[in-house]
C-alpha cells in the first residue's frame, strides 16, 4: 500500500468525502492473507551423518540431534535406530512473532516391519512449547505389533495460541537394529496479517513538552495512515501543509531480519529522533540540534520485531534518515522491502476529538456545521418543504442542506411518495441546482426522480433522475434550469427508504475551500473565519445567548452535544446577507469587530488553527471559544466584550453588534447602610436601597465589591433568600458577589437588600469594611470615585495593553492603564487581577524615572531609581523592584502569590512567556479625563465598622486580710454581670496586683478586664487590704499577796484568739496554760493566776494572740513577772513567821 490521503481537496463538496469513507471501509473489509511458511527442513541438502543443521524461511534456526551416530540425517530424512536411551531431534526457538494462525506439520515413518518394536517399551514422542514455557505433547505411540495409540503417518498441529517463539522436539526410543523411526518435511507456516513496503504513523501537529521525543502524545494526532518512507518533509506537507516548523511523527511496524546476528541501527537527524526495536531504545538521538548523526547495537534473531522511529520538529530544517548494517549487510537505508504496518486506514481528526475528518460534521470544533462556514456563499437554499404523499418531517429538508432529512416508510410501502420543495424566489435559467438525497442503510436501494412543480405540487416536466441511490450514503443531484424559471420542484419516491436532505441553487461552492479571511486555513477548519479575533463559537451565537461547549458528544458524530443536532443557528446583525462569524463588521457601522470589540492582535497563529495567538488559550482545538467564551462575563478569567452604552439587554447590544452607542441612559442607584457589625454574626451591606433608569425597567446584573479592606483569608458575601431570576457567584479572588440577570430593577433592590456580609478572619474594634454596590461591570472605589475593570488577555504586551485600554468606555468615560496613587486602589486592583495584570506607569522616556504615563495622571513622576530609589508620590513597589532585569521599563500588579497583595514589579514590554511574570491581562480604570461627562451615578457605598462599644462589668467588693498569705488567688468569676452589646459571653480575664508598698495596712489593687469579640476591654478593679492583727497594751509585771488573785492582761487589734504560756524556769522556757484550780481565762486576754502561793513566786507569763480567721503566724506578747508577797508577819525573839489568812 502506498502513501494515503484521506480529506478530497478535489472541491466538488463535503459529501464526497463522506461517500470516500465508506469506500475505504467497504474495500477495507476485503483485506486478506493467506498462509505463509515461517519455518521448513526437508533435510535434502544434508549427507548421511549429519546431527544438526539450518532450516530456511524468513524465521530460520537451527535444529539439532542427541545420541551421536543414533539419531542423525540418512537418506534426506532424520532416523532414529537402535537407541540405548531417549534420543532426541529439537529446533532452537523459531521466531513466529506478527503471525497468526501458525501450525506445524512434518512427516513420520517407521521400519515396515513393525512386529520388532518392543510392545510397552519403544516411544515416539512429539512436543511442542511457546515462548519457553511448558512443553505440550501432540503424540505419544508405540510402535509395536498392537499399539493402543499407533503412529500417524504425517502430523499437522495448529496452535491455540499465537505468541513470539515456537520450538518443537521428537523424542524417541528403540533398542534393536532392525527399529527404525523416521521424521521428515517439518514446516511451520502462519498468516502475516501486515501490509509489506509501508509503516504506520501518527502526526502531531505539536512540538512534545521539554522538546524531547518521550513526551510526544499518544492520541489526538492530526493525522494517522501508513508511509512508504521517512520522508518527513513529504509526510508533513501532506498532513498539514504549510505549518513546517513545528510537528512530531510517530513510526511505528515490524522490521523483518533475515539473518541472526548483532545489528546496528542509525538516525541521522534535525531535530531529535529515537529508535526503538521490540520496545528497546537501541539509538538515542533526541533533543534540539542540527542534522547529527547517532547509533546503537542489538542481537536479533532471525523473523519479524517490532520497530519504533520517533521524530520532532522545531523549527529551522528538519529531516531523518533511518539506516541499519548487520551480517553480511553493510551500512544502508534500511530498505521498506523489508518493513511492514498493521494495513491500517490513514485518517484525520483536526481537532483531535476522536472522530475522523471525513465522518466529522465540524472538523474544527466550533459548533457550527462545516456545511454552514461559507455562510450564505454556497447558494440559497429550500425556504418551505411540504409533504404531498408519505413524506414524513418535511420541515428537515428546508434551509442549508445538512445530515437531516424528510423520509418516506422503510417497512411498509404506503404507495408512491411525495415531497415539494419551494425556493425564496424564482430561479432563473442557466442556474445550477443541486438536490441532497439518500436511502435508509436497511433498504437495499432507492429509486427516485426529480420534477418541476407549481404551488399546487403538480407534475411540470422532469429535472432529473436519482435512481439506484446508495444507503447510507448522501447523494448530489445537479441539474440546470432550463426553459423557464422555476420556484418549486417536486421530488418523487417509488420505493422505500427515500430520504430528501434539501436543495440549493446558486454558483457552484465547495464549502471545503472557501476562506474567507486569506489565512490559508478553510473556514470549517478555522476558529476565527474572518480573522476578527472573535471566535467563531462566539461571533455566531447572541451576545446573551452564549452557549459553551460541553466537551461530551455523546452520538460520536463531531458535533458538541451543547450545539445537537443541526449546529449553531448563526446570526446576521446587519442582515447583509454574511453572517457575524464571517463579517469584520457585523452592525454595518463603518468601524471594524476587531477595533469595537477592543481587541489586540499579534498577528501571529502558532499552532496555525486561524484563531490569533492573543486570543487563542490551547494549541489546537480544544478550547473554540479562545480567550473570550461568554462575551458578557469575565467568568474564569475570560475576556468581556465591552458593551460602551450599557444597553444590552435592554434593546441594544455589545458595540461591535451595536450601531448606536451612548444612546442609553445609566441607571442610578443610591443606599444607605454605615452600620456598626458585630463579629461572629452577618449584616445586610445595606439598609435601604433604590435603582432607577430612565429608559428601562431591567438590569442585566450588579456587582458588589468589597472595595476596602476586604481580607480573603475569611471575607464573605452571599445572597440570603429566593430570587428565582437572579444567580449569585462569590468570586473569592476578588472579593466580589455577582448578582446575574437580567431582571427588574424591584428584583435586583430585593436581592441587593438580602446580601449580607460575614467573616471568620480576625477583626479588632474599629476596623472596617466598605462595600460599592455597582450597576455595571467596572469597581467602584469611593475615596476615587472612579471605576475600575480587569480585562483578561493572556500574554498582551504592555503597549497593546495601553491601546486596548484607550479604546474602552464606560457610559462615555475614557478608559485608561489604571494610575494607582493611594493605597485604596492597589488593595481593589489587586484583589481583582487574578495574575500579572498591566498598570499605566514606565520608565522608558528616561531609565529610572518612573511616571504615571496614562490617564489623567500622565506626566507625575512619582518614583526615581531602582529598588532603593526615592518616592516622589504614592508608591507600592515589590521587595527589590524595581529592578531594571532585562531592561523592564513597564510596571504591572504581581500575581498572587509574589511578594505583597497588589504590589508592583517592573517588566519588559513583552514580560515573560510563562509564569507568574506573564501578562495575564491589564487594568482600566475609568474617570478624570478632560472631557469626559459627569460620572454615572451607577454605585453605592455604604460601611460597616467593627463594634467600638466596650462590655460593662460591676466592681467586686473589696476584701480585707491579715497577712499577704491570706490574699486570695484571683478569680474571674468574682466578676458576675459582664455584658455586652454585641457579644453575649465577653470574656473576663486576670490582668495583675499591684501593690501600694505599704505595711500596716498594704493595699492591693487587683484588676480584672472584660473583653469582647469586636476586642473592646472594660477593666475592673478589687481593692485588697492587707491589715495586720498586733498588741496595744503589752501584759505588765505583778505584785501579788500571797493568797490573793493576780492578773495580767493584753490589748490587741485584730485579734480574737489568745493563749498565755508560763516559764517556771526564768524563762527558758513556757508553757501553755488551761483553765483550772490554779488559773483561769487562760485563752482569753485576761489572765488570772488563781491565789498563789509562794511558790509561783517570780513565774513569768506571756500570751499567744492571733486572728481565728487569718493564716499568720501568733504574736508573742512581752513577758510579765509575777512577785509574790506575805500580807502580815510575826517577829518573836528575832524571828519572823508568816501568818496564814484565817
Amino acid at each position: 500500500m502506498g502513501t494515503t490521503s484521506f480529506y478530497d481537496h478535489s472541491g466538488n463538496s463535503w459529501i464526497k468525502t463522506r461517500l470516500a469513507l465508506g469506500a475505504l471501509f467497504f474495500l477495507g473489509t476485503f483485506f486478506t492473507f493467506s498462509q505463509t511458511t515461517i519455518w521448513s527442513e526437508n533435510f535434502n541438502s544434508y549427507s548421511n551423518g549429519t546431527e544438526n543443521g539450518t532450516a530456511t524461511g524468513p524465521s530460520s534456526s537451527n535444529w539439532t540431534t542427541t545420541l551421536t551416530g543414533d539419531v542423525w540425517v540418512q537418506g534426506s530424512r532424520i532416523e532414529a535406530n537402535n537407541l540405548s536411551s531417549e534420543g532426541q531431534w529439537q529446533t532452537n526457538p523459531i521466531n513466529i512473532y506478527g503471525y497468526t494462525s501458525v501450525s506445524f506439520s512434518l512427516d513420520v515413518a517407521t521400519q515396515s516391519n513393525t512386529s520388532q518394536f518392543e510392545q510397552g517399551q519403544d516411544y515416539f514422542i512429539g512436543e511442542y512449547r511457546m515462548d519457553g514455557g511448558s512443553w505440550t505433547e501432540f503424540e505419544n505411540a508405540s510402535g509395536d505389533t498392537s499399539p493402543n495409540d499407533p503412529l500417524n503417518s504425517s502430523y499437522t498441529v495448529s496452535l491455540p495460541t499465537t505468541g513470539s517463539t515456537l520450538e518443537i522436539r521428537i523424542r524417541f526410543y528403540n533398542t534393536a537394529n532392525n527399529e527404525y523411526y523416521y521424521i521428515d518435511n517439518i514446516l511451520v507456516q502462519g498468516t502475516l496479517p501486515l501490509c509489506s513496503g509501508e509503516v504506520d504513523f501518527e502526526f502531531y501537529d505539536s512540538v512534545p513538552s521539554g522538546n524531547t521525543v518521550d513526551n510526544i502524545p499518544t492520541t489526538g494526532a492530526l493525522g494517522t495512515g501508513v508511509y512508504t518512507s521517512f520522508d518527513v518533509d513529504a509526510l508533513q506537507n501532506q498532513e498539514d501543509p504549510g505549518d513546517t516548523d513545528t510537528f512530531s511523527i510517530r513510526y511505528d511496524g515490524y522490521i523483518q531480519i533475515n539473518t541472526a546476528g548483532s545489528y546496528t541501527f542509525y538516525t541521522s537527524s534535525d531535530d531529535g529522533s529515537k529508535l526503538f526495536i521490540d520496545g528497546t531504545e537501541v539509538v538515542a538521538n533526541d533533543g534540539l540540534h542540527g542534522t547529527q548523526e547517532r547509533s546503537g547495537n542489538i542481537t536479533l534473531t532471525t523473523g519479524l520485531h517490532d520497530i519504533t522511529v520517533l521524530f520532532f520538529e522545531n523549527g529551522g530544517g528538519e529531516t531523518l534518515t533511518v539506516q541499519y548494517q548487520g551480517p553480511s549487510i553493510s551500512k544502508q537505508n534500511v530498505p521498506f522491502s523489508i518493513l511492514y504496518s498493521n494495513c491500517g486506514s490513514g485518517s484525520s481528526d483536526l481537532d483531535g476529538d476522536g472522530v475522523d475528518d471525513t465522518t466529522d460534521l465540524d472538523d474544527d470544533n466550533d459548533g457550527i456545521l462545516d456545511t454552514d462556514e461559507c455562510g450564505g456563499s454556497g447558494g440559497n437554499y429550500v425556504q418551505t418543504a411540504s409533504n404531498l404523499a408519505y413524506f414524513t418531517n418535511p420541515s428537515n429538508a428546508e434551509g442549508n442542506p445538512g445530515t437531516t432529512y424528510a423520509a418516506n416508510a422503510v417497512y411498509t410501502y404506503q404507495g408512491q411518495s411525495e415531497i415539494l420543495l419551494q425556493f425564496d424566489q424564482p430561479v432563473t435559467v442557466g442556474t445550477s441546482v443541486s438536490v441532497f438525497l439518500g436511502a435508509d442503510p436497511a433498504v437495499s436501494s432507492t429509486d427516485m426522480q426529480i420534477q418541476r412543480s407549481s404551488a399546487a405540487g403538480g407534475s411540470d416536466g422532469w429535472l432529473a433522475g436519482a435512481n439506484g441511490t446508495t444507503p447510507g450514503s448522501i447523494r448530489e443531484v445537479t441539474f440546470t434550469v432550463s426553459g423557464s424559471s422555476l420556484q418549486y420542484i417536486k421530488v418523487i419516491a417509488w420505493q422505500l427508504g427515500a430520504r430528501v436532505y434539501g436543495a440549493s441553487y446558486g454558483a457552484s461552492v465547495d464549502c471545503t475551500t472557501v476562506d474567507t479571511d486569506g489565512d490559508g486555513i478553510p473556514n470549517y477548519q478555522d476558529l476565527d473565519s474572518d480573522g476578527d479575533g472573535i471566535p467563531d463559537n462566539v461571533e455566531a451565537q447572541t451576545s446573551t445567548g452564549y452557549t459553551a461547549p460541553s466537551g461530551s458528544d455523546s452520538d460520536n458524530d463531531g458535533l458538541d452535544n451543547a450545539y445537537e443536532s443541526s449546529g449553531i443557528a448563526y446570526i446576521d446583525t446587519d442582515g447583509d446577507g454574511t453572517p457575524d462569524f464571517l463579517d469584520t463588521d457585523s452592525d454595518d457601522d463603518g468601524t471594524s469587530d476587531t477595533t469595537e470589540a477592543a481587541l489586540t492582535l499579534s498577528g501571529s497563529d502558532s499552532d496555525n488553527d486561524g484563531l490569533d495567538d492573543n486570543l487563542d488559550t490551547t494549541t489546537g482545538y480544544d478550547d473554540p471559544g479562545g480567550d473570550i467564551d461568554d462575551p458578557t462575563s469575565t467568568s474564569g478569567s475570560t475576556l468581556m466584550l465591552p458593551d460602551s452604552d450599557g444597553d444590552l439587554g435592554s434593546g441594544g447590544d455589545l458595540d461591535f453588534r451595536d450601531d448606536t452607542v451612548n444612546a442609553n441612559q445609566p441607571p442610578s442607584i443610591t443606599a444607605t447602610g454605615d452600620q456598626v457589625f458585630c463579629p461572629g454574626n452577618s449584616i445586610a451591606v445595606v439598609e435601604s436601597v433604590s435603582i432607577t433608569d430612565p429608559d428601562s425597567t431591567t438590569l442585566d446584573a450588579v456587582f458588589i465589591q468589597i472595595s476596602s479592606n476586604y481580607d480573603n483569608t475569611g471575607d464573605l458575601l452571599s445572597l440570603t433568600g429566593t430570587h428565582p431570576n437572579i444567580t449569585a457567584t462569590w468570586s473569592a479572588s476578588e472579593g466580589r458577589l455577582i448578582l446575574d440577570g437580567p431582571t427588574t430593577l424591584a428584583e435586583f433592590e430585593a436581592a441587593i437588600s438580602a446580601v449580607v456580609f460575614q467573616t471568620t478572619a480576625t477583626v479588632n474594634s474599629g476596623d472596617t469594611r466598605t462595600f460599592s454596590v455597582v450597576l455595571n461591570e467596572a469597581n467602584y472605589l469611593a475615596s476615587t470615585g472612579h471605576y475600575y475593570e480587569y480585562v483578561p488577555s493572556l500574554g498582551i504586551t504592555w503597549t497593546s495593553a495601553r491601546d486596548a485600554a484607550a479604546l474602552r468606555t464606560f457610559y462615555g468615560l475614557q478608559g485608561y492603564l489604571a494610575t494607582i496613587s493611594i493605597q485604596d486602589e492597589s488593595d481593589l486592583l489587586g484583589s481583582q487581577a487574578p495574575g500579572a495584570g498591566w498598570i499605566g506607569a514606565s520608565d522608558a522616556a528616561l531609565e529610572g524615572d518612573w511616571y504615571w504615563v496614562t490617564g489623567p495622571e500622565a506626566g507625575t513622576l512619582f518614583w526615581r531609581g531602582n529598588a532603593s530609589g526615592t518616592a516622589f508620590a504614592y508608591e507600592f513597589w515589590n521587595g527589590g523592584e524595581p529592578n531594571n532585569s532585562g531592561n523592564e521599563d513597564y510596571a504591572h500588579i504581581t500575581a498572587p502569590g509574589v511578594g505583597l497583595p497588589g504590589s508592583w514589579n517592573d517588566l519588559s514590554n513583552t514580560g515573560a512567556s510563562s509564569g507568574a511574570y506573564q501578562p495575564q491581562g491589564y487594568l482600566v480604570e475609568y474617570g478624570g479625563m478632560p472631557g469626559d461627562p459627569a460620572a454615572p451615578n451607577l454605585a453605592a457605598t455604604t460601611t460597616i465598622t467593627v463594634d467600638p462599644t466596650p462590655p460593662t462589668a460591676s466592681t467586686p467588693a473589696p476584701l480585707t486580710v491579715y497577712c499577704s498569705a491570706d490574699v486570695p488567688a484571683a478569680d474571674v468569676t468574682v466578676i458576675t454581670d459582664e455584658a455586652d452589646n454585641c457579644d453575649p459571653s465577653p470574656t473576663v480575664t486576670f490582668i495583675g496586683d499591684v501593690s501600694d508598698g505599704g505595711t500596716n495596712p498594704e493595699i492591693i489593687t487587683r484588676t480584672y478586664r472584660v473583653t469582647d469579640a469586636s476586642g473592646n476591654t472594660l477593666d475592673v478593679e478589687q481593692t485588697i487590704t492587707v491589715s495586720p492583727f498586733s498588741i496595744t497594751t503589752q501584759p505588765t509585771d505583778q505584785n501579788v499577796i500571797v493568797d490573793n488573785n493576780g492578773n495580767f492582761s493584753v490589748v490587741g487589734s485584730g485579734t480574737d484568739t489568745y493563749q498565755w504560756e508560763v516559764s517556771t524556769d526564768g524563762g527558758s522556757n513556757f508553757v501553755p496554760l488551761a483553765d483550772g484550780a490554779d488559773y483561769s481565762g487562760t485563752s482569753t486576754a485576761n489572765l488570772t493566776v488563781n491565789s498563789p502561793d509562794l511558790d509561783k513566786n517570780g513565774y513569768i507569763f506571756r500570751v499567744l494572740v492571733s486572728n481565728s480567721t487569718a493564716s499568720c503566724t501568733a504574736l508573742t506578747s512581752s513577758e510579765a513577772t509575777l512577785t509574790l508577797k506575805v500580807g502580815t508577819v510575826i517577829t518573836n525573839r528575832k524571828i519572823t513567821y508568816r501568818v496564814n489568812k484565817n
